[in-house]
């Protein structure tokens, strides 16, 4: 029983630390990385056409080997967030991509 408790508190307590270092995006390439900054701005501004226009671009960018499909998956989870109508969560997301990238 005691062991239980133990353990019950040691995870209790390292749960916020889990937490806080949060499951953030890992490095990507370059090409990712301009990608989400074009994302970021076609979802701050509401923008259909324009963001036809990234999904083109992800597409040949996997095609071409500039991504990988664990990127491309990313910015199409995102694409899809503005193609519900949820631009607010898109535009969240496409910044949490550029954030994490920074200092690496």
């Amino acid at each position: 029983m005691r062991n239980r408790t133990i353990l019950f508190s040691t995870v209790l307590f390292q749960m916020p630390l889990l937490l806080s270092s949060g499951c953030g995006y890992p490095a990507v390439s370059p090409k990712t990385y301009e990608i989400s900054k074009a994302l970021y701005s076609v979802c701050n501004q509401k923008s259909k056409e324009r963001l036809e226009t990234v999904q083109t671009l992800i597409q040949s960018s996997l095609k071409e080997k500039e991504i990988n499909e664990r990127e491309a998956d990313w910015l199409n989870e995102i694409v899809a967030s503005a193609n519900a109508g949820d631009w607010e969560t898109a535009t969240l997301e496409a910044r949490r991509l550029m954030e994490d990238q920074t200092g690496r």
